[in-house]
């Protein structure tokens, strides 16, 4: 005997709308799931739900036109009963992605963060980060870190930072004071090595069959620049316009550097030696103690 037939209406299920205290219309912060799904919260509400929201929120104050949002990796039908029942564990994954947020602008206080929770990984990023920034120069007009940023962590954390940052800077200021240390068949083949025309500096190197190679004036004039920046900031943008000025007006005055001296200083700035102190710099270790 056949089954009747099921002509019974198929609806699509109702789409999931947090409630309390997830659609606070004063909220200041949003968690969005996955799929969507915006729970809006204040930022105190959150504080007392996970306290490790405390010092990570100090980031961003409240204030702006625009209300942050957290991406999280849960849909809301999953994220709406973790979230009352073990906020800590979800709110952790949010405040990691929360924070990976300022690594480039402010990665002092997103290492002092990571430390205190012991995020390791997240901790690494953001010293590495803080390469670009002269968070060693202790003079009157230096502004970053700010003493909030130090006050964020242990004297421990912030030794291991500097010792980190010095070690870097160490590693990196080398490839500026020898031409052995980065220059290949194709380097020394270069303007600045076959030029014959305009001044040789004190850098040199020996090479089979060819003798000594002296790179030329305007080109130890650059790299003199690049070290200098390098001992403040170990990842500096070694391609920056103004590390060349003073090296451009020297190679302009040679005939035979000026027609192929501009290009290949600036593509040697940001291949040869950008890769060369990437790399080097990608050895050193941070030593933290946990």
């Amino acid at each position: 005997m056949s089954s009747e037939p099921d002509n019974t209406e198929k609806t699509a299920p109702a789409p999931f709308v947090p409630d309390k205290p997830f659609d606070d219309a004063n909220a200041d912060l949003i968690l969005t799931s996955c799929d969507g799904i915006d729970f809006r919260v204040r930022r105190s509400v959150l504080t007392l739900l996970s306290p490790v929201f405390e010092d990570m929120l100090r980031l961003q104050p409240p204030g702006g036109d625009t209300i942050p949002s957290v991406t999280m990796s849960e849909s809301a039908i999953v994220l709406d009963p973790a979230e009352r029942s073990a906020p800590g564990t979800v709110h952790e994954l949010g405040q990691i992605r929360y924070l990976e947020g300022f690594i480039d602008s402010n990665p002092v206080a997103v290492f002092a963060i990571s430390c205190s929770h012991e995020w390791k990984e997240l901790a690494l990023r953001a010293a590495r980060a803080s390469l670009k920034f002269p968070i060693r120069s202790f003079n009157f007009d230096s502004t970053y870190p700010t003493a909030a940023d130090i006050q964020l962590m242990t004297t421990l954390h912030y030794q291991a930072l500097l010792q980190y940052h010095a070690a870097c800077s160490a590693v990196s200021v080398q490839f500026t004071r020898s031409l052995s240390l980065w220059s290949s068949g194709s380097e020394i083949d270069k303007v600045w090595c076959t030029c014959s025309t305009c001044p040789p500096s004190t850098l040199r190197m020996y090479r089979t069959g060819r003798g000594f190679i002296n790179a030329r004036q305007w080109m130890a004039v650059y790299l003199k620049a690049a070290r200098k920046v390098l001992k403040r900031r170990p990842l500096a943008a070694m391609d920056d316009s103004e590390l060349m000025v003073d090296a451009f007006k020297a190679l302009a005055e040679c005939s035979t550097c000026r027609s192929s001296g501009f290009r290949s200083l600036q593509d040697f700035a940001k291949t040869t030696l950008t890769s060369n102190i990437q790399t080097a710099v990608g050895k050193v270790e941070l030593k933290l103690p946990f």
